[in-house]
């Protein structure tokens, strides 16, 4: 028994197409097939990527990115956002 399909639209780049369209014709393929199969393999590979045993809906998932300082380079400077207390942002651009 085969699964159920539900039609969609896609828009591809022209170089993604091509490649497509002339592996169908080498492969005696469908262009459907190929994006099906492409999708069942990301689909896949994303979802071993998740932690295991964490329900979506768990709470824990809204710590990531808690600590988001915003600061960009705070990993290179963060002597001068730790121990210098006035200093100016604006000033160390100049």
């Amino acid at each position: 028994m085969s699964e159920k399909m539900v039609r969609t639209q896609v828009y591809l780049p022209q170089s993604i197409y091509a490649k497509l369209k002339k592996r169908a014709d080498d492969e005696k393929l469908t262009m459907a097939t190929q994006i099906r199969e492409a999708l069942a393999q990301y689909v896949v590979e994303t979802e071993s990527r998740r932690p295991k045993g964490i329900p979506d809906d768990d709470p824990l998932w809204d710590l990531i990115g808690i600590g988001n300082s915003g600061l960009t380079d705070a990993s290179v400077n963060h002597d001068k956002y730790i121990y210098v207390r006035d200093w100016d942002p604006e000033e160390a651009d100049s």
